[in-house]
């Protein structure tokens, strides 16, 4: 469909925002958990000190990517559902998600650039670290809106089948199941245990690339009558 030529675009960049992430993650090596001592998470940052600032640009690309993506997917679905409100919740989603990842990624860089260029700091290094650690557990619930959206527009629509609907409403919940597991100090339900990031994470990162494979194959509407779209390739 010539008239949807950069949909594609955002599918592509979808991808490669799941790429960069995962390649900025290995960057870092394996960090340390909150619970560890103060002296473990400084000797992470002041031994990894390259490979944190060069994952952290790794994952600022793959939320640019990211947004580039939800931006993208939130134009197919108002095309789809021009009149109700979980399209706009959709795009308002990945541009608050994508601002908190923004934030999070650059203050963790900053600190750890601080704190090994001025030693001192890094004897309360414990304290930045499990602050921005918790806060990404919490911003799970900010990640579930536009999961969440996406699971009503297409169960009103059909413009991805039914099952991505399923799919993206499970990560919403988890996503904010996971959040309220921040008074966990410990184990699987720690802000960064097993439970709480691993599990969450993959099931967000299996359905942006399956969306994203499903908008470079231009499985849109290009019509639409009520609020069920007529696809075409």
């Amino acid at each position: 469909m010539k008239e949807n030529h950069e949909i594609p675009w955002g599918g592509l960049a979808g991808i490669g925002a799941l790429v960069f992430a995962i390649i900025g993650r290995l960057v870092m090596g394996d960090a340390p958990k909150v619970a560890q001592s103060t002296a473990a998470i400084a000797a992470y940052l002041s031994q990894h000190r390259t490979q944190v600032l060069a994952g952290s640009l790794l994952y600022a690309i793959a939320v640019a990517l990211f947004l580039w993506f939800g931006v993208t997917l939130a134009t197919v679905f108002r095309r789809a559902d021009s009149t109700g409100v979980a399209p706009a919740l959709v795009f308002a989603g990945y541009i608050l998600v994508s601002a908190i990842g923004f934030v999070g990624i650059a203050v963790f860089a900053g600190m750890t650039y601080a704190m090994t260029m001025h030693r001192a700091l890094l004897a309360i290094a414990a304290g930045p670290y499990t602050a921005l650690t918790v806060m990404g557990a919490i911003a799970g619930i900010a990640v579930a809106v536009p999961f969440g959206a996406a699971a009503v527009v297409i169960m009103r629509t059909r413009v991805f089948p039914a099952w991505m609907a399923w799919l993206a409403a499970l990560v919403a919940v988890i996503r904010v199941l996971a959040a309220f597991a921040v008074g966990s100090t410990g184990g699987a339900l720690a802000p960064d245990g097993a439970l709480v990031r691993s599990v969450p994470g993959l099931l967000a990162g299996l359905w942006i690339l399956l969306a994203s494979w499903l908008l470079i194959r231009e499985h849109l509407p290009v019509a639409t009558t009520g609020t069920r779209p007529v696809t075409g390739h």
